[in-house]
């Protein structure tokens, strides 16, 4: 019995190392890919008519326009359509940066059609 407990705690300490290298290697590619400042965000894309679920990251620091190419390279439909984006409530000014439009890590954009 003492044996299995020894084997557990050997396998959790060979976890808990696995887990703290990998910690150490995502601070790196961190500080290799972030300025100071800047941080990562993860950005969802939906539509009032459910057909985009998107998901995206990007810098606080990037341009939403930007993030709207993306959008329109997996969503080529929408390039041709006059679109809003909301956030919020609150609609996107598509030549600020995502921290200028106030858009936080995970937050839902909703993309909205005007009708032609």
């Amino acid at each position: 019995m003492k044996e299995n407990k020894n084997i557990i705690n050997n396998d959790n300490s060979n976890y808990i190392n696995k887990i703290k290298e990998l910690e150490k290697e995502i601070e790196k590619y961190k500080n290799y890919f972030l300025q100071p400042g800047e941080k990562l965000l993860t950005i969802k894309f939906i539509s009032i008519d459910q057909a985009i679920n998107f998901e995206i990251y990007a810098k606080n620091t990037e341009y939403f326009s930007k993030l709207e190419t993306s959008l329109y390279e997996k969503y080529p439909k929408y390039k041709d359509t006059e679109n809003y984006f909301l956030v919020n409530g609150k609609k996107l000014n598509r030549h600020r940066t995502l921290e200028e439009n106030n858009i936080k890590d995970n937050d839902i954009l909703t993309l909205g059609v005007f009708d032609e």
